[in-house]
């Protein structure tokens, strides 16, 4: 079972834009640093949030699981008497039988 992380929402967007060729402004550099910061900041507001709303949680404990109990083979004393089933060979194991009328070496 592949278990799945539950997803947080964040609500934080980042734009994908295609890198021009010319390289950006002071302004420009100086806006972007201030937004991703701005960004961060409200990442970790939002995990200190997460984790006191984890902390009120109980935690649990371990998940029991019944464990599957495994099959030890027996030993069967094959069956003897009037009842027992006929014995029988596999016709490639019947060419390795030598017979019993054939002379002995």
């Amino acid at each position: 079972m592949n278990q799945k992380k539950k997803l947080v929402q964040t609500g934080l967007k980042i734009d994908v834009k295609p890198i021009s060729d010319r390289g950006m402004t002071e302004e420009e550099y100086r806006a972007k640093v201030a937004e991703i910061q701005k960004q961060y900041k409200t990442q970790e507001a939002l995990n200190k949030v997460a984790e006191q709303h984890l902390a009120q949680r109980k935690p649990r404990g371990p998940v029991q699981r019944p464990q599957q109990r495994r099959s030890v083979p027996r030993y069967v004393q094959p069956m003897r008497g009037l009842l027992a089933p006929d014995p029988r060979t596999s016709p490639f194991m019947g060419l390795l039988a030598i017979p019993v009328t054939g002379s002995k070496p």
